[in-house]
């Protein structure tokens, strides 16, 4: 074990459990769980794989006690019924054998869920109080309601204790049903509900004790709850102090602290954020309580940040969430001071993203992710002498992992740096350690295996055939587009003058499109000292992204007073600037430059695939049909097509 990570391998007791380490799975949504919420074979070796990778304690994701009016969207993991039992064993089963404690997290929706969901014509809630983000409006909740909620969150950690866990966990955090009871913000009761803060913290209180007198004392009860919720008329950190205070009398063993809810999303800290933006709430807590308690928020990014939380007693443990979707064996390599080799979660929250899309939880840097069940990468191979052109995200992720299968692999590419567009994607500030940290881990992958790696080498079929591959992969990706508009050739491409440090661009710009690469561009402008303003014809900026992104960086661009025009569509570039029409009205707007963000196409490999078919060379394409152009679809194209080769 490295001595410089110390504090954060040493076992701690919850309760009368004993964590090996301090390091603790979050409970992360996945959709793995059957559509009536059954555990899976997906599902458990999901959990497995981290539990290999060395964590101490895994969270599972939030388990349903009540399928007819607090589900959530989709299929989470159910509880609400003894029928479950056999498969919670199951689960709880194959993650104890690697020596990692596992507690499910019991939850209710409340009003973060929509109807559909739900076999009651409203959502419940203490009050009728809408979600602005999610959910249809629900009804104030009458007192059997209350009661029936109660018990079954008590009935639930009846059937953890008796499935095997090592305890449970309440999900009281981030705005769902025992949340709502205890913040003014969206309880506006007035019988003993409501109202004052010990009527306010009552229901979590008899959900405690309810679930004490059903699981006794010795049972580890872990509470997830948000201490502060940062949005007008919110709980506010001095409450929440007060309420671990309150539930640790009650029989509390362990804080899981959070922050806010869905209209805050700051429980979600991405690229730009601080890596430690959430600590204040644990150790805010750590200063009022007597039993341990867990920070979380980005803390896997950084393992001397995790570690020195540990060490300065700010928190007892840290939860990794996102950073175990990107790599499993994370812990396993802080321990053993491999960092470099760590693949780096990139805060671009397209897991999140995938649930919205009603997809399974996936991860944007590591195609692996749910597909833990297949075994994919112990199928036997016969080595080949690959030649991969392109060193993109889709070329690398191939290149790493077909010379992990024991091929021999050469990687041309025409340029004297590795990462194609993800190079591009680096520059701007607030996100250049996540993206950076990608190609780092490539650049170390590539070493470790032994890839053969060629900058400044343009590829011709002479060159190609000269190396006698048994197959050469085209993993060219895109180029972008260029502006079609009159006047275009007063206008330059974007990422190019990004790759140039803003080499000749004048002081006020205009972007034409506002994707995320345009939003990109816009930042590092700014960086450079460049009044911008990003034209977007669409009626929002940023509307490929994932919904925790887009917004995260629509905050960041108004923050750094970028100017966004939605809903003008460009008509014409001239000397002066660009014009517009914005429903139906003609306007013009100066600038010294212009650069275009509309999009990428896919670069044309038909004449370098003749010539090589030629030569009796087979090829293998990496194109926009199978994934190159965003980076998730790319690294997924290269790994998927690795395994087939």
């Amino acid at each position: 074990m490295s001595p410089s990570f110390k504090a954060l391998f040493e076992p701690i007791h919850i309760g009368t459990m004993v964590v090996k380490n301090r390091i603790g799975m979050a409970p992360m949504f996945t959709k793995y769980a059957s559509e009536s919420g059954e555990v899976t074979d997906k599902l458990i070796e999901y959990f497995v794989s981290r539990a290999e990778g060395g964590v101490g304690l895994i969270v599972v994701e939030n388990a349903c006690i009540d399928w007819s009016t607090g589900r959530g969207d989709g299929n989470p993991v159910a509880i609400h019924h003894d029928r479950f039992r056999p498969g919670l064993h199951e689960l709880a089963k194959a993650v104890q054998r690697h020596g990692v404690k596992i507690v499910p997290e019991i939850h209710h929706a409340g009003r973060q869920t929509f109807s559909h969901n739900l076999d009651i014509d409203q959502p419940l809630a203490p009050s009728p109080v809408k979600s602005m983000v999610g959910g249809d409006m629900p009804r104030a909740m009458t007192e059997e309601e209350i009661e029936e909620a109660i018990q079954n969150y008590a009935d639930a950690a009846r059937r953890a204790k008796e499935s095997g866990f090592d305890g449970v966990e309440v999900h009281a955090a981030h705005g769902y049903l025992i949340s709502e009871f205890l913040s003014p913000k969206t309880n506006m009761r007035s019988d003993r509900w409501g109202g004052s803060f010990e009527n306010r913290a009552r229901f979590a209180v008899e959900v405690v004790r309810r679930i004490r007198r059903e699981v006794g004392p010795d049972f580890p009860l872990l509470y997830r709850f948000s201490a502060e919720e940062s949005t007008p008329h919110s709980l506010m950190l001095e409450e929440g102090v007060k309420y671990a205070r309150l539930l640790e009398t009650e029989g509390v063993d362990c804080f899981d602290v959070t922050h806010g809810d869905y209209e805050s999303i700051k429980h979600f800290p991405m690229q730009g954020d601080p890596k430690d933006q959430l600590v204040y709430l644990a150790e805010a807590v750590k200063h009022a309580v007597a039993v341990p308690v867990i920070a979380v928020g980005s803390l896997g990014f950084d393992p001397d940040i995790a570690h020195k939380v540990v060490k300065d007693g700010k928190a007892d443990l840290v939860h990794f969430g996102r950073e175990l979707l990107a790599d499993p064996d994370l812990p396993n390599k802080i321990r053993n001071n491999q960092l470099a080799e760590i693949r780096n979660c990139i805060r671009c929250n397209e897991c999140t993203g995938s649930i919205d899309k009603g997809h399974f939880l996936t991860c944007a840097v590591n195609p692996r992710c749910g597909y833990e069940y297949k075994d994919l990468e112990k199928n036997g191979t016969t080595s080949k002498r690959i030649v991969v052109i392109g060193a993109g995200p889709a070329g690398l992720e191939f290149s790493v992992d077909a010379a992990a299968r024991g091929h021999e692999v050469t990687l041309l590419e025409k340029n004297d740096h590795l990462g194609g567009l993800l190079k591009a994607a680096s520059l701007p500030a607030y996100k250049k350690p996540e993206i950076s940290a990608l190609l780092n881990y490539y650049q170390v992958l590539l070493n470790k295996h032994h890839v053969d790696v060629q900058l400044g080498a343009v590829a011709t079929v002479d060159r190609i055939a000269d190396l006698h591959p048994d197959i050469v992969v085209l993993a060219v990706g895109s180029t972008p587009m260029e502006l079609p508009f009159s006047g275009a050739h007063f206008s330059e491409i974007g990422i190019e003058k990004m790759m140039d440090g803003a080499e000749g661009i004048g002081t006020h710009v205009c972007i034409i499109g506002g994707s995320g690469v345009g939003i990109d561009m816009a930042m590092f402008m700014k960086e450079k000292g460049k009044e911008v303003t990003i034209i977007e014809m669409l009626g929002e900026v940023g509307g490929e992204l994932s919904g925790h992104l887009k917004w995260h960086l629509k905050e960041k661009i108004e923050t750094h007073e970028v100017k966004v025009l939605t809903s003008h569509r460009v008509i014409e570039i001239t000397e002066e600037g660009v014009v517009a029409d914005f429903k139906g009205k003609i306007v013009k707007i100066k600038c010294d430059s212009v650069l275009g963000a509309i999009g990428f196409k896919r670069l044309d490999t038909s004449t370098m695939e003749a010539g090589l078919h030629k030569r009796g060379i087979e090829t293998l394409v990496l194109g926009s049909s199978n994934g190159a152009g965003h980076c998730m679809d790319a690294i997924h194209a290269g790994y998927w097509n690795a395994l087939n080769v």
